[in-house]
């Protein structure tokens, strides 16, 4: 491709700030052209983004993440090819992993980017798997903070999104019991059938807090929390003595990120000898290569499955960073650009 025949970028821009829930009306889908690249710089073509809840934190002003800025495409992780390269690292052809972007190509520095070493897309193991926010965030959060050991009782909130699945998968291949929560009895048959959990909860029903303790009281070893809100509390009256609550995220308090609500039931950590422990994956950067390592190994020897679902067309991110609010979807879910 000769710098004189660029291709033209398509992309999402946030155009206001939330109130509260995510509409339609936030974003708008522009066409523009693309950003010839400079020196250590690359052209990339995007596959496929990753829709995260981390992005839906961007829209506040303050965020824990680098804010989305108005007018501009939203910050979003994903998998593409390099089309033209002015660095040393890269060649044209290479697919890479990165801070993509809701859009369809992207001028980038190459130090943002990480070359994917199968050299083809596969957003299921790229992005779903190996991804920085979804099988990373999975690994590091139960073995590396929870420390999860054989017979331990594991509860995962979030169980049926992109790294509760992962989560549920590595705790019963580590010989641990789990209870993987979810929003429906479609999520619940599909943690049991699909993932093999050992029980699973739909948190909508009425006797949530009831069934709960009937499965768990005083036996919880872990929590792998991603949701937050009233579900930590109802965890924190069931635990076992020195358990962990591994803090991934609170996807249920992200509508409205200036009144986040936090466990009134707290003491229960001093009443169980019990800890609470939050983190981010990057805290774990220089363990990349050997949790890669490891997940791929699983991966291949189909010990690991990765369920997807996929909105195609760069177009389809304001529906799809809905469904991540809303629960519609089961596994990783990702725009296929």
């Amino acid at each position: 491709m000769t710098l004189t025949n660029l291709p033209k970028n398509k992309k999402v821009i946030l155009l206001k700030k939330p109130e509260n829930k995510i509409t339609d009306d936030l974003f708008k889908v522009i066409n523009g052209d693309c950003i010839e690249p400079n020196n250590d710089e690359l052209l990339i073509k995007v596959d496929t983004i990753g829709i995260d809840a981390w992005i839906r934190t961007t829209f506040y002003d303050n965020s824990y993440h680098n804010t989305s800025k108005l007018n501009q495409a939203i910050g979003a992780l994903g998998v593409g090819q390099v089309l033209i390269s002015k660095s040393d690292k890269f060649k044209e052809g290479d697919f890479i992993s990165g801070p993509m972007g809701t859009q369809t190509h992207t001028t980038m520095h190459s130090a943002a980017c990480q070359k994917v070493e199968t050299n083809n897309a596969n957003p299921e193991l790229n992005i779903g798997l190996l991804g920085l926010t979804t099988g990373l965030t999975a690994y590091f959060g139960l073995l590396h903070v929870g420390k999860v050991q054989k017979n331990d009782l594991v509860v995962i909130s979030g169980a049926a999104g992109g790294v509760g699945v992962i989560a549920c998968q590595l705790a019963k291949i580590k010989g641990a019991k789990v209870i993987g929560i979810a929003g429906s009895e479609e999520k619940r048959n599909f943690l049991l059938n699909k993932l093999k959990v050992d029980f699973a909860i739909n948190y909508k029903n009425k006797c949530f807090k009831e069934e709960l303790e009937s499965i768990a009281k005083d036996k919880i070893d872990i929590f792998f929390d991603n949701v937050g809100g009233e579900i930590l509390n109802n965890v924190l009256h069931n635990l076992n003595t020195r358990a962990r609550i591994v803090i991934c995220g609170a996807i249920s308090q992200y509508n409205n990120f200036d009144k986040v609500l936090g466990p009134s039931a707290y003491l229960k950590l001093a009443e169980r000898y019990s800890r609470m422990e939050g983190f981010t994956v990057m805290h774990f950067s220089e363990k990349f290569p050997q949790a890669i390592k490891e997940l791929t190994k699983l991966y291949n020897n189909n010990e690991l499955v990765v369920p997807t679902h996929y909105e195609k067309g760069i177009e389809a991110f304001p529906k799809a960073i809905q469904m991540l609010f809303n629960g519609s979807h089961k596994g990783k879910l990702m725009v296929k650009i």
